[in-house]
């Protein structure tokens, strides 16, 4: 189930990132493709960092719902140090780059908004409307 949370939240992404480029009157171009495939990248290195945390957190012996919990918490310090990053990156290179390197900048840095948006709530979300009323004996991811 929770590779299916971090698909919808994956197509979620590349859905909100291409509005926000629409409302901004974006052109697509070659170098803004390749921000998007960085930013989908990003994308599922970050749901992956949540559910390996997750996993961590259920072999230590926690209770499933205290294993998603922790999961995120611990997982949100490290998806936030990555994505800063590259976002003080494409900054950079917004405003050093002309043409077609500022536009990889925009859509990388829009990219890298959606992607922390969905990645930390978006699936967190799904993730407590499947699980978070019930009592779970196990959790399989």
């Amino acid at each position: 189930m929770f590779g299916i949370y971090a698909n919808i939240a994956l197509t979620l992404n590349l859905v909100i990132l291409v509005a926000f480029m629409s409302l901004l009157g974006a052109t697509l171009t070659l170098p803004g493709i390749a921000g998007i495939v960085l930013t989908v990248g990003m994308a599922v290195d970050a749901n992956v960092l949540i559910f390996s945390r997750i996993r961590e957190e259920l072999r230590e012996g926690m209770k499933p719902q205290a294993a998603i919990s922790a999961g995120y918490d611990r997982a949100f310090v490290s998806i936030i140090d990555a994505n800063l990053t590259t976002l003080i990156v494409a900054m950079i290179l917004y405003l050093v780059g002309s043409g077609p390197v500022q536009g990889f900048a925009v859509t990388l840095s829009l990219g890298i908004l959606t992607s922390m948006f969905t990645s930390i709530v978006v699936t967190r979300a799904m993730v407590n409307a499947v699980y978070g009323g019930r009592k779970i004996d196990s959790l399989s991811i």
